[in-house]
């Protein structure tokens, strides 16, 4: 097959992660894939090019773009797909129109979690009004898939789940030993510094566990526009080098490692890699409850999990995390989990079968 992605960028993210991920998964299984960004690359542009698979730019501008919709068009015609994958609402539309245009036979899309990118109605408007032109719409998880089922009136005759996929290497080499540092407890998180990620919060909790654990420590690593406003928080919650603030790490296996508990304070998600990545390193989980870390992370078995905005709720999580005798067997099922259903290849063999069936329907 012949298959072309549409993403808004390749920068470091998860969703362009997944893109990379599946289109070098193509390659290797003898496909032909070939990806397109709505506006630039970026970090992982340059990797999926190193890998030999071709990258275009079409340098969007704000606004809908009649010649990006036209640009498209062309570019497909020349790629001749078989399948357009687009992935999240914000270029759906426009990848829907453009290979109607180009008649290419099969359009699938992949939403990564319950809203638009940047939570813009009218992309839900130009999502839905596209419909009878997508084949299937694939979700990470099932509750962004009942999400926009129910209350956004998707057929569910056109869904599907197919629970992300992570490269389970690096993390299976640097295997965490949660509770190997005891009474040490070295709580950690990875992700990007924004609102919806909610490291006040999680900053706020550890405050609170801090005065009941002396050697409790945290690590927030990701950087993001908000990094320099949580560095002010930490400093002011005066706990002496126990909460540290970093910016960017692209060494997360070996970060991971280094952990007892992996902690998550997000307010909304579909289904973040890291969670996977962590279970992956055999880290038991303390996540608020969204999206689909439910789902993957089964509460009790490897994970602690609690109402997503509450501070006082994700102390009281990690302080159970931090005072279990469980927390090696956690982990170790943790790690189990993730070899059994969160590898690159069980993702790739799913869109594959996802292709095939849309193509079957011509």
């Amino acid at each position: 097959m012949r298959i072309v992605q549409l993403v808004e960028t390749l920068e470091t993210g998860g969703l362009e992660r997944i893109a990379v991920d599946l289109a070098i998964s193509q390659k290797h299984a003898g496909h032909t894939p070939i990806l397109y960004c709505m506006f630039g690359s970026g970090a992982l542009g340059d990797e999926a090019r190193g890998a030999g698979i071709p990258v275009f730019e079409f340098h969007k501008k704000p606004g809908f773009s009649v010649k990006t919709l036209f640009a498209l068009a062309r570019q497909l015609r020349r790629d001749v797909p078989d399948v357009l994958h687009t992935h999240n609402p914000g270029v759906h539309h426009y990848g829907a129109l453009a290979a109607w245009m180009a008649r290419v036979p099969a359009v699938v899309n992949t939403r990564h979690g319950p809203a638009t990118s940047f939570g813009r109605d009218y992309q839900e408007r130009y999502f839905r009004a596209v419909m009878p032109l997508t084949d299937r719409v694939a979700f990470v998880c099932e509750d962004s898939r009942r999400y926009l089922v129910g209350q956004r009136g998707l057929r569910s005759t056109k869904s599907c789940v197919i629970i992300n996929g992570i490269k389970l290497g690096p993390f299976l080499e640097r295997p965490a030993t949660p509770g190997g540092a005891s009474p040490r407890i070295r709580f950690g998180c990875v992700g990007r510094m924004v609102p919806v990620k909610a490291h006040s919060i999680l900053i706020d909790a550890f405050a609170q566990v801090a005065q009941r654990l002396s050697q409790a420590e945290l690590r927030i690593v990701g950087g993001g526009p908000l990094e320099a406003e949580l560095r002010e928080r930490a400093r002011k919650a005066g706990l002496n080098g126990r909460l540290r603030i970093e910016g960017v790490n692209h060494q997360i296996a070996d970060f991971l490692q280094e952990l007892d508990i992996f902690v998550f304070s997000s307010i909304s998600e579909g289904l973040p890699l890291v969670i996977l990545e962590a279970m992956a390193a055999g880290l038991p989980i303390v996540s608020t409850r969204v999206g689909g870390v439910p789902e993957v992370a089964v509460e009790g078995a490897v994970s602690y999990l609690c109402a997503p905005g509450r501070a006082d709720d994700l102390a009281e999580a990690m302080y159970r995390a931090a005072t279990s005798a469980d927390l090696a067997k956690m982990g170790k099922a943790a790690r189990e989990t993730a070899v059994a259903r969160f590898g690159l290849s069980q993702m790739w063999r799913s869109y594959e079968l996802l292709y095939t069936e849309s193509l079957g329907r011509k």
